[in-house]
């Protein structure tokens, strides 16, 4: 689990690669907590399970080779019962930033991926609602392919493809402008382009989830007016609580829950606070607020978690300046391995069984069943 290397680059421990408190609770909650864990679909819309080097220098040349470790480990720790792969990451080899990425390496990703997942007893490909079910029955991990960006240029069969692949939910853009559409850091969101409303049509034709994660605000509630299906932000937070380029404004969460859609909170360290010693609750906070604005059923988990140094991470391949990033994790939620945090949490918060168990997993089921079947 902890200290494995891959062709000779040593990896990051899948579980306490640093200490991450484990939020606190009384007697009956924790008697709570059991019975919801035990009852309880636990579902992230996005996570990046792909292990990462101990040594962030080492992380193209790791990338360059192709011999990948994926956080099963991480995983099964965290509770989760299936996570969505925010697949990639191999795009970075030959552009540093992802909404350039070609195609070629997002397939050759995915498939080293399922390959890989084929071989393991404990972990089951996930492409419908049923598969989801059958994950939770058996004890096994349930692997969602997803991908971060929707890197198809300007061919449109290439949703097929991926589809066939076993993608089943996808980012329309990432940062910047694609064929499709405007990404948040696009210089002018245009909105969707005539391209992307054909991608948003193929999308639904063949069940493949439309996440705007990374999309401009024109782009978002343009693809929420058009598509035929629920949309979902997989990885998101309110604007309202913490104004910044990578949050959502209310308007655009409201026309997504609305249509059917979900909006799921993120956790990457620094996105949410300023506070070096940020925890867990900066992101429960905007679980509270969230449910508030969109309502209870509209909620879902997107915590956006690496296996490795996020931090290391945003600075060596993203370009992020380290001082002005004041945490080195998120306490509480610095990996998948420490998912059911959110379950203790949401109970701290006062929420009901009921209400724990729609946000963490059953939403999220649902959701999948409305789009992909």
């Amino acid at each position: 689990m902890n200290g494995a290397t891959a062709d000779g680059i040593r990896l990051s421990a899948q579980v306490n690669r640093v200490p991450s408190m484990r939020v606190a609770l009384d007697a009956r909650e924790e008697k709570r907590f059991r019975g919801l864990v035990e009852e309880s679909v636990m579902m992230d819309l996005h996570e990046h399970p792909m292990v990462l080097p101990e040594n962030t220098d080492d992380f193209v040349e790791y990338l360059r080779r192709g011999k990948y470790e994926w956080g099963y480990d991480a995983a099964k720790h965290g509770g989760w019962t299936v996570i969505a792969t925010g697949n990639g990451f191999r795009g970075m080899v030959n552009s540093p930033e992802l909404s350039y990425i070609a195609f070629n390496d997002l397939v050759d990703e995915v498939g080293m991926m399922i390959v890989d997942a084929g071989k393991r007893d404990d972990v089951l490909l996930v492409g419908r609602a049923t598969d989801v079910t059958r994950a939770k029955q058996q004890g096994r991990v349930g692997l969602l392919p997803t991908v971060e960006h929707l890197a198809i240029g300007d061919v449109l069969h290439r949703v097929d493809v991926l589809y066939a692949l076993g993608v089943r939910m996808a980012g329309l853009t990432y940062n910047l402008q694609s064929a499709a559409g405007s990404g948040l850091r696009a210089r002018h969101d245009a909105g969707l382009s005539e391209f992307g409303n054909e991608v948003v049509r193929r999308m639904n034709d063949v069940g493949m989830a439309i996440d705007l994660s990374h999309a401009g605000f024109r782009t978002a509630m343009d693809a929420i007016e058009r598509s035929r299906t629920p949309i979902l932000f997989s990885h998101n937070a309110a604007y309202s609580l913490r104004p910044t380029w990578r949050t959502r404004r209310d308007e655009e969460l409201l026309a997504c829950a609305a249509k059917g859609g979900l909006v799921a909170i993120t956790a990457v360290p620094n996105s949410l606070s300023d506070d070096p010693s940020q925890d867990i609750r900066c992101v429960l906070d905007h679980y509270d607020y969230m449910v508030k604005l969109v309502g209870v059923d509209h909620v879902a988990v997107g915590t956006d978690t690496l296996i490795g140094d996020h931090v290391g991470f945003h600075c060596k391949m993203l370009g992020s300046d380290r001082a002005t990033l004041p945490a080195a994790y998120l306490d509480g939620l610095e990996s998948p391995a420490d998912g059911q945090n959110i379950i203790r949490g949401l109970i701290t918060r006062g929420y009901s069984d009921d209400e724990v168990r729609k946000i963490v997993g059953g939403n999220a089921l649902e959701f999948l069943r409305r789009v992909a079947g």
